[in-house]
């Protein structure tokens, strides 16, 4: 089953996280950018490794559109991903698949002025098959890390 045709996907085409996962959880944070940049600096999963150290091997099949995928590694294992909503500036969610595990993001960019935005992130997890345990503890860990790199990354331009 390609990252498309998982329920994940349809979580994120519906702009909802999976509320029955093992792991949901979500942070915000405001940045000091416009919506449009914010946006583009997540959209272009090129980005991602100068966002958190931990993610490497990025490769988009094209620009972020609906439908458009990409994969990546997270940690060193090898994820795959395809952006389900791509509305620039206001919402980007995507599904991420790999051998037992699935996720979904849900990103919301509000604008606070002419060069502020706030970030809504909200993700599920549920990677218990693959032997990976996440809990709605860790997961929030992750997406304020994330969120942190985010603004490090737009702010530092």
């Amino acid at each position: 089953m390609t990252t498309i045709e998982s329920p994940a996907y349809q979580f994120a085409l519906s702009a909802a996280v999976d509320t029955a996962a093992p792991a949901v959880a979500g942070g915000t944070i405001d940045v000091e950018a416009s919506r449009e940049v914010v946006w583009d600096a997540l959209a272009h999963v090129e980005n991602w490794p100068s966002i958190r150290a931990d993610i490497s091997d990025v490769v988009a099949s094209g620009p972020p559109t609906e439908g458009s995928t990409f994969t990546w590694s997270a940690g060193g294992a090898p994820v795959a991903s395809a952006f389900a909503l791509a509305e620039r500036p206001n919402r980007l969610t995507w599904a991420t698949t790999a051998p037992g595990m699935s996720m979904v993001g849900v990103y919301e960019f509000d604008e606070l002025g002419p060069d502020r935005t706030r970030i809504r992130a909200q993700e599920s997890m549920d990677a218990a098959a693959a032997g990976v345990n996440i809990d709605n503890q860790v997961l929030a860990e992750l997406i304020r890390t994330w969120l942190e790199g985010i603004k490090a990354f737009v702010e530092g331009r």
